[in-house]
């Protein structure tokens, strides 16, 4: 039987041999000169998809059978016995199909590895660039670092280097680097405080959040004022304007009618009793005494009636102790500490209330109905925005004074007088627009939003001698703000964010640049290993700010003129080596940052230059902004968008209190008894600038009393039981 691919081979029942095998091939040989046949196939060293070289039929061919021959004789031999045909061309047909199906795998493990080889080399390269941006970042991310640099360390740096920056001949003694530092930890983190929307401040129990040291507190279904835990007491008598100016004497005092507030002197809290006695005619007095239990009357006294019993609450007369609080001896805070302040408005008159019973107003209050007095309001605030102290911490605070106090209901106090606190600081943000210059920055603070927290925005400008304003905007872009700042047209020292571009222009604002932003580009890359190149930068900006300091205390015009003197030369010098080193420095390298600064803001950092007042950097600003940064990392957020912009109200009034040396609790005491009937065309009387001298001529007019505890008192505050 023949083979079915092969005819000419011998069938398989014949006698194999070597012999017979090599006349078979012949046969083939001869037979397929003149047609393909599948041992072309067999002979081909060619891959899969390459074109072959051109052979010639009879070479294919016989390379064909050579191979053929070759295996039958080895298997001939190996076995001694004869191999069949069929089942040898299989074989060798698998082999070939493993042959190069291994050849496939080498050749696809060859392109791997040159593709592994290139990819090496380009991490080498990958993994020095990120080790110079770590570094980077390494000095970028810590967090109160001084950014000061030794004049030595700069020296050694610049060692043999022609042209080295040499400090002024004033001060090249100093080794101390006269940069000031402004690290107000720009945009980092998430941020601010407690919020709910202001429902019923008549209580001092938290509805709204959890205890701190516990679970969920259990809900309270008690009706009415809250009993008073175990805090002083002091009960202050408060007679009807008639019965003081017709005379107590001829009027029967007939009962009284008390309202409790709770107060704040330094050392704790009080509860604030104001009395109010009825008083009718003496001919009137037989007959509303019938009808109710009268008290009777306190027999008159030359001076205020104090109780000297430890178990008793004091009891002071307030028409017989208002008046001008002792003078501290301190022009600009004149403020005492333990006063409440009374405050009569304009329109007020001690008129007749025409009924038959005579008794006193109730004095007003910032909150209507709200249990807190001014003192505590005060208290509250500062506490939280000037401390950074959240609700919640004194909520802890308040209880172990002996009366606590929930954080919900501080939440509402602080928007109900954020309402009041904004009035004035329109006022002041407004007169600040007229100012020559100012200086503003811009930081985050998160808001808690139901749906998810955001953030926002909360701007800072400093006017030089009036205050340092704070205002929220849920968004930070160039419509934001041109709507804070659109129209002003002064000199408007800022940072070089491209948001502010809309304020400057021809018959807009004058832009003047930070040196302070400069410099920290260059010390970054000093860190970062530039030491040699940025050492020039830092040299010449230490040599700078050493002209500042010369001329702090100098007026504008001698200012003006010692910098023209001395710091447009090392200005000059600086910009040229800038431009030297841009055609060499690398991209994407840490000093190349702080040369492109340099170089884009050029015309706004040489402003200072043509004005004495505006100063070289914008310090002021950052280092009012540390006042949010620092908040957020406690109180955290803010509860809405409204809170967020009554809390920059009030803030601002406490930040210009430091600035005019006031103390803001007593300050925000007085504001808050004194601005809800305050008229509004007047309301910038109120600012910090401007508290004491209105402060003076309300006492001078007898419309602002004060009742001095602290010198009445004196250690006499009893407490009580619960």
């Amino acid at each position: 039987m023949a083979h079915q691919g092969c005819p000419n081979l011998p069938a398989f029942d014949e006698k194999f041999s070597p012999e017979t095998a090599k006349f078979s091939l012949r046969k083939v040989l001869v037979k397929s000169k003149r047609r393909r046949h599948p041992w072309r196939a067999l002979t081909s060293t060619t891959r899969p998809g390459e074109t072959a070289l051109p052979q010639s039929a009879e070479t294919e061919r016989l390379d064909g059978a050579a191979l053929v021959l070759g295996y039958l004789q080895a298997r001939g031999q190996g076995q001694g016995s004869p191999a069949d045909p069929a089942s040898v061309v299989d074989a060798l047909l698998r082999r070939v199909q493993e042959l190069e199906a291994r050849l496939a795998e080498l050749s696809t493990a060859e392109q791997q590895a040159q593709e592994l080889a290139r990819s090496v080399e380009s991490l080498k390269a990958y993994n020095q660039q990120l080790q110079e941006t770590i570094r980077t970042l390494e000095i970028g991310f810590r967090r109160h670092v001084s950014e000061q640099v030794s004049p030595d360390q700069l020296r050694l740096s610049l060692a043999g280097e022609p042209g080295a920056c040499p400090a002024p001949a004033s001060s090249q003694a100093e080794s101390v680097d006269a940069a000031p530092e402004a690290d107000p930890g720009e945009a980092s983190s998430p941020p601010p405080g407690p919020a709910s929307p202001p429902e019923h401040a008549g209580t001092a129990e938290s509805s709204s959040g959890s205890d701190p040291g516990g679970g969920k507190p259990v809900q309270r279904h008690e009706h009415g004022r809250r009993r008073i835990g175990i805090i002083p007491r002091v009960i202050i008598e408060s007679l009807p304007p008639e019965v003081l100016l017709k005379g107590i004497e001829r009027f029967e005092r007939v009962g009284a009618e008390d309202s409790s507030v709770i107060g704040y002197r330094r050392g704790g809290l009080i509860e604030l009793v104001t009395r109010r006695p009825k008083y009718v005619a003496k001919a009137e007095a037989l007959e509303a005494s019938s009808g109710a239990g009268a008290e009777p009357a306190p027999s008159p006294a030359a001076g205020p009636v104090l109780d000297h019993e430890l178990d008793e609450p004091l009891v002071v007369r307030e028409h017989e102790l208002l008046g001008s609080p002792a003078d501290t001896g301190f022009k600009q805070s004149p403020f005492v500490d333990g006063v409440l302040v009374r405050y009569t408005p304009e329109s007020d008159a001690a008129e007749d209330s025409g009924g038959p019973v005579k008794i006193a107003s109730l004095p007003e209050r910032p909150i209507d109905r709200c249990l807190a007095d001014p003192s505590l309001l005060a208290h509250l605030f500062v506490h939280k925005l000037d401390y950074h102290m959240p609700y919640y911490r004194q909520e802890v605070e308040s209880g172990r004074h002996g009366f606590r106090i929930g954080r919900g209901n501080m939440a509402r106090w602080q928007y109900d007088c954020g309402g009041i606190a904004m009035r004035i600081a329109d006022a002041m943000w407004s007169d600040a627009l007229s100012r020559s210059w100012f200086a503003m920055d811009a930081t985050g603070t998160a808001i808690r939003a139901k749906e998810k927290h955001r953030y926002g925005h909360v701007f800072v400008l400093v006017a030089p001698g009036d205050g340092v304003l704070f205002r929220y905007t849920p968004t930070y872009d160039g419509p934001t703000v041109a709507k804070l700042f659109g129209g002003y047209q002064g000199t408007l020292v800022a940072d070089a964010s491209a948001n502010h571009n809309v304020l400057f222009g021809p018959g807009k604002a004058r832009e003047a640049g930070c040196w302070s932003h400069a410099r920290r580009r260059f010390f970054k890359a000093f860190k970062a290993g530039a030491g040699k190149e940025a050492a020039f930068a830092l040299q010449t900006l230490q040599a700078l700010f050493r002209v500042e300091e010369e001329c702090a205390l100098c007026s504008p015009d001698e200012r003006l003129e010692l910098r023209q003197r001395e710091s447009a030369p090392l200005i000059e010098r600086l910009f040229a080596w800038v431009e030297a080193q841009r055609q060499v420095v690398p991209e994407h390298s840490p000093l190349r940052e702080g040369l492109v600064y340099l170089h884009n803001q050029r015309e706004a950092l040489c402003e200072f230059l043509s004005n004495g007042e505006i100063p070289i950097h914008n310090n002021a600003s950052e280092r009012a902004l540390r006042r949010v940064v620092k908040g957020r990392r406690n109180w955290l957020f803010h509860g809405s968008d409204e809170h967020a912009v009554r809390a920059c109200a009030i803030t601002s009034l406490i930040a210009t209190c430091q600035m005019h040396g006031l103390d803001p609790e007593l300050y925000l005491q007085e504001i808050l008894t004194v601005a809800p009937s305050y008229p509004l065309r007047r309301i910038l009387d109120l600012s910090p600038k401007n508290w004491v001298a209105t402060r003076q001529r309300l006492i001078a007019e007898g419309r602002l009393k004060y009742l001095d505890l602290a010198r009445i008192t004196g250690s006499r505050l009893a407490f009580r039981d619960a």
